[in-house]
């Protein structure tokens, strides 16, 4: 079992060509998470057999199966299904391309001493447009974090004890409940950084898909309308789990 008093939730939605890679990524870390869970929405694709693969050489490793609601209510649920001391979400298109990734991640958690917390993402594609679209993001994140302090659920860190004072993510919201999450915590007295030694990696597939600058407008306009009306009711499409 793992050497790490860390619980790793992954929600899943349609990810078989995906979720294997993250998971042999997670079974090369120098360093092993307590628990990792999958909660998975009903997926019709071989996502669970590729985890079933897994379950030999990742013993902490279990799955459960709901209906499809939103992924707040899958990660919630994650949480309620461990017990480690710390969380750590992770989206399915993750890789953790270097083995000691979750020792340097716990290692500047233990120093810096957040309640929750973010690193920075970088693309699993190798194309500079993807390098400078992620490295944009992270730079606005930046900016905003003093007056707007947010990070997406790709990956979040996160103390127990925290999340559940904060009530978790709000299950209701379709959209932007990772921002909330992290300015709830903020709003409560806790303390938010970007971890800077751990590197996250992701595909950039939503951006393809979308195109940068579709993205970049739609996210925009997401921002303004939560800025004035809060986070029900944000009119922004985001689709989940028809990705190839």
């Amino acid at each position: 079992m793992g050497n790490l008093n860390l619980a790793i939730i992954i929600p899943t939605l349609n990810e078989q060509l995906f979720i294997g890679n993250l998971l042999d990524s997670i079974y090369a870390q120098s360093g092993q998470p307590r628990e990792i869970v999958i909660i998975d929405a009903n997926s019709k694709d071989k996502t669970i057999e590729e985890v079933k693969k897994r379950q030999k050489i990742l013993p902490q490793l279990k799955y459960f199966r709901i209906p499809r609601y939103t992924i707040s209510r899958q990660r919630n649920l994650g949480a309620a299904k461990t017990s480690a001391e710390n969380i750590l979400f992770l989206d399915a298109d993750i890789e953790l391309r270097d083995p000691q990734t979750l020792e340097k991640y716990i290692n500047e958690v233990k120093e810096k001493n957040p309640d929750i917390a973010a690193a920075r993402n970088y693309p699993l594609e190798s194309n500079w447009q993807d390098k400078f679209f992620y490295g944009l993001i992270y730079i606005v994140y930046q900016i905003i974090k003093p007056f707007w302090p947010a990070a997406d659920g790709r990956n979040i860190f996160i103390k127990r004890k925290v999340f559940n004072k904060v009530g978790g993510f709000d299950d209701q919201l379709l959209v932007g409940e990772d921002h909330k999450l992290v300015q709830d915590v903020v709003n409560s007295g806790g303390k938010f950084i970007f971890v800077k030694n751990p590197k996250i990696y992701s595909s950039s597939r939503r951006f393809h898909r979308e195109g940068r600058v579709n993205f970049t407008i739609k996210i925009i306009k997401s921002f303004f309308y939560v800025t004035r009306k809060g986070y029900r009711g944000n009119p922004m499409e985001y689709e989940f789990g028809n990705f190839k």
